[in-house]
């Protein structure tokens, strides 16, 4: 699960599950597991990244009321809150879905892959 987390590839854990900072690669560049099944099969990682992205402003939005009161500006902090939250959680977030997505069976090695044909 770390190493998916980290951006490995779940099954073997020596190859790249990524291609950029946020796009998954089609396979697994070591092991041949082809990631992504489904167009929307990220949208879990993609709730998730945002559910912590809300209890984060949440307690980022408590702490300075609290100790500044409701002042100009709140709603700035608040949103790029949110968006480094989301920045920074999307990627691992989504490298443990796809760890999530390997271990219940929805990500395998297809039988031929036309690819990685020799």
């Amino acid at each position: 699960m770390l190493a998916a987390t980290l951006g490995r590839c779940p099954a073997c854990r020596r190859g790249s599950a990524f291609r950029g900072p946020y796009a998954v690669a089609e396979f697994c560049p070591v092991c041949g597991v082809r990631f992504e099944r489904d167009p929307g099969s990220w949208l879990g990682a993609a709730v998730i990244a945002y559910t912590i992205a809300i209890v984060v402003v949440a307690v980022v939005g408590g702490l300075a009321i609290g100790r500044r009161g409701l002042f100009v500006g709140l709603e700035w902090w608040l949103v790029g809150t949110a968006l480094a939250t989301v920045l920074l959680v999307y990627r691992p977030v989504k490298g443990w879905w796809l760890w999530v997505m390997w271990a219940a069976g929805w990500i395998h090695r297809d039988r031929e892959d036309p690819e990685r044909r020799s």
